[in-house]
């Protein structure tokens, strides 16, 4: 019950910042305070590659500083609780290997059911703590991203055409943005160019077998 409270109040949260979100967009559209769209610069797949790789580089800078912070307050415990399960994997095991040789032990049957109880335990107690740290690590990553954002390293900002005047709007979204992005690691943002240059040749195959299929028919 608990734990189905826990996701209970998750979700809640979850749709009430989503709920916000839109309700604010919302006003902002209604009072006509939405600023107009600004120019995107034309980009081929060798462009966008070389735009996003310096994001690329700052967010590997990122990733250590996060891993050195969360190294410091975090290392000591998953040691600790590592350890206690490698303890209690290995107590289990001795009680199985006593049991095999002797099945209808009684006491023995209890000492490997409790060994594999604390096992359990000891296994959930890490996976938690790990997560934990997950969570730990992406918020503290976020912090430092936005840090390095409203220093003014910007992801969609090298989007648009070059001298174009932004708006306050753009730029707080351009914050969130490019904070979550560096938060997410340089595997993510690597994924992110792989998939605009696959994206890319694509979509130029396709347009030479067009112009082959419109050449053969003329």
């Amino acid at each position: 019950m608990k734990k189905l409270s826990e996701v209970a109040i998750s979700t809640i949260i979850h749709i009430v910042f989503l709920a916000a979100i839109v309700i604010v967009v919302g006003i902002c559209i209604l009072k006509s305070v939405v600023p107009e769209a600004l120019p995107l610069k034309d980009l081929s797949a060798q462009a966008f590659t070389g735009l996003i790789a310096w994001l690329v580089a700052v967010a590997l800078f990122v990733e250590r500083a996060v891993e050195v912070v969360v190294m410091v307050f975090r290392d000591y415990g998953a040691d600790l609780l590592q350890a206690t399960e490698d303890s209690a994997t290995a107590a289990n095991t001795s009680a199985n290997k006593a049991l095999a040789a002797s099945p209808t032990d009684a006491g023995l049957k209890s000492v490997a059911d409790k060994t594999r109880t604390a096992l359990d335990d000891a296994h959930r107690d890490n996976v938690i703590y790990r997560a934990k740290t997950k969570e730990i690590a992406l918020s503290v990553g976020f912090v430092f991203g936005a840090m390095v954002s409203v220093a003014g390293v910007r992801s969609l900002h090298g989007l648009l055409i070059d001298g174009t005047t932004t708006n306050g709007w753009f730029n707080f979204v351009d914050i969130i943005v490019t904070s979550a992005m560096l938060a997410g690691g340089s595997e993510g943002i690597h994924r992110i160019a792989n998939a605009f240059t696959s994206f890319m040749d694509n979509l130029s195959s396709r347009a030479d077998q067009d112009q082959k299929n419109r050449a053969k028919q003329q």
